[in-house]
């Protein structure tokens, strides 16, 4: 007895076997769904903890400084391992981490210098009060 087979279910595109041309869209299937590097945040956290370092964060704002480090090296083994996603989430929380630190730093310098003129006012009063006693 012969058996009565359906030629299109046996071929597929252009008389490929339908298994092949499942397996040509599987590989382009996950070629698409894979997302680009996310080279922009990567840069964006690297500048931040350069301008943060530059502005001296390292002695202000350390634990902060340290977290966008370690968010970015998690970023970097994140795309390494092709996880593009993730690797630019952690990049972003990374220059978020790095842009706090700058914040903290400017603050803690403007506390710095505000202290210093106050200190600086003070011994103005008192010398033209040390002054203004020792007219006749």
């Amino acid at each position: 007895m012969r058996s009565h087979t359906n030629p299109s279910l046996s071929r597929g595109l252009g008389g490929l076997p339908t298994c092949a041309v499942l397996a040509i869209l599987a590989v382009l299937a996950a070629c698409a769904s894979t997302p680009p590097p996310p080279t922009a945040q990567l840069t964006a956290a690297r500048t931040a903890i350069g301008d943060a370092e530059k502005a001296d964060a390292g002695r202000y704002a350390a634990p902060e400084l340290t977290e966008a480090r370690n968010k970015l090296t998690d970023a970097n083994a994140a795309v390494g391992q092709e996880h593009m996603e993730t690797g630019g989430r952690l990049a972003e929380q990374s220059r978020v981490e790095a842009d706090l630190a700058m914040s903290k730093t400017a603050e803690a310098k403007a506390a710095s210098v505000n202290d210093e003129m106050l200190r600086s006012n003070a011994a103005i009063v008192e010398e033209m009060q040390r002054k203004a006693g020792a007219q006749p």
